[in-house]
């Protein structure tokens, strides 16, 4: 017997799926706290990236 795929069915399947692949996300990809000071930094690094600015990677990550 066929089944009519309403606009709520799927997006009640959709909802499902997404609640689903974040739970695997956070499982598989732990999240991290950071201080303000390290976020302030990654702040820092993304902007001079986007303005097309070259670091070199040893003064990006080093301590």
């Amino acid at each position: 017997m066929p089944v009519t795929v309403t606009m709520e069915l799927l997006y009640k399947e959709l909802k499902s799926l997404k609640r689903e692949i974040e739970a695997v996300r956070y499982a598989v990809i732990p999240e991290e706290k950071i201080s303000a000071k390290e976020l302030g930094e990654l702040r820092k690094t993304k902007r001079a990236m986007e303005a097309g600015n070259e670091s070199l990677f040893k003064e990006v990550f080093a301590e």
